[in-house]
């Protein structure tokens, strides 16, 4: 099978993700289907298919030791699918992880699957026009789909300036600049960040907090009037504020800035997959909690939003 061969049966079958391990016997590529790896086919040792990902993506195709990264875009019958390429030194051979991003027509905030209430809120958080908004969750949990979404909404109205910070860029939106950063000259997310300060944001979406300065600076902006919204990669929404806490982000930036904190993550059926949504929100107004101790042990200070549409203060918290 060529390397077109291959995207177009992972496509056609909703595959999220494709893995090619080399080996000195032979090529094994693998689908990732509904959240389970399937093998897809054998291929000859020679096959040159690994040279061709690379080749595609604009990588060195005589190094075969360092990690590499890239990206490149699949087109067929009028659809754009965007490949993320990730290529790894293992002990027999090289490693390849291709995760498909099928061009979307449309963001629907609606259409997500959110259920009434958390979207209630979440619209109401995105209205107010300045604060901490993050989506958590692990990955191809569809944090992503969740905040473009979110974009889209607040582009619709078209009064506000629009800025991503993504490393790729997934997905254009209409009325949106979107930026990647580009570590080989020095513009890391948190240089971005620091610019898109001085182009008169209303909104900045930043892909991924990865640590504590990037942290920082989103609650920054978060204080001084912007609307930030963020995605994070842990396992509820109230370890979020544990890893601000590991972080040692400023405690009165987090607890002023905070709107609302999203957990998602994948439920796979038999032929089909949606996400499951959970949240906190801040119930403090006037009177601030006095330190992360007490705001992760004490549920008054949240309202949680669970997955049976059911929101309450005081409930356990996700």
């Amino acid at each position: 099978m060529t390397l077109e061969e291959i995207l177009l049966n992972a496509i056609q079958s909703n595959a999220t993700d494709i893995h090619i391990e080399q080996t000195k016997e032979h090529i094994q590529v693998s689908l990732r289907h509904l959240g389970q790896v399937s093998p897809l086919t054998k291929l000859d040792a020679s096959n040159t298919l690994i040279n061709r990902v690379k080749m595609r993506s604009n990588l060195d195709l005589s190094e075969t030791r360092r990690t590499q990264e890239g990206q490149f875009t699949f087109s067929h019958q009028q659809l754009d699918t965007f490949v993320r390429v990730s290529i790894i030194a293992t002990v027999k051979g090289e490693k390849v992880a291709l995760r498909l991003l099928p061009e979307k027509r449309r963001f629907d905030l609606g259409k997500i699957g959110m259920q009434p209430s958390l979207l209630k809120s979440l619209k109401h958080s995105l209205d107010m026009g300045n604060g901490l908004i993050l989506a958590c969750g692990a990955t191809g949990a569809g944090k992503s789909t969740t905040l473009y979404s979110c974009l889209n909404y607040l582009s619709k109205r078209g009064n506000k300036t629009l800025f991503t910070i993504e490393d790729p860029v997934e997905h254009e939106i209409p009325n949106v600049y979107q930026c990647e950063p580009n570590p080989n000259i020095g513009q890391h997310p948190t240089t971005l960040l620091k610019s898109l300060l001085r182009q008169d944001p209303d909104v900045i979406m930043v892909g991924e907090i990865r640590d504590a300065e990037t942290a920082n600076l989103a609650l920054t902006a978060a204080l001084t009037g912007h609307l930030v919204l963020a995605t994070l990669h842990t396992n509820s929404a109230l370890d979020a504020v544990y890893r601000c806490h590991n972080w040692n982000v400023d405690f009165f930036s987090f607890v002023s800035s905070v709107r609302l904190i999203i957990h998602q993550n994948m439920s796979y059926q038999k032929d089909s997959q949606h996400a499951l949504f959970t949240a906190i929100a801040p119930t403090w107004r006037d009177t601030l909690p006095p330190d992360y101790q007490t705001l992760v042990s004490s549920p008054k200070f949240w309202c949680v939003y669970n997955k049976s549409n059911i929101h309450s203060d005081g409930d356990a918290l996700v």
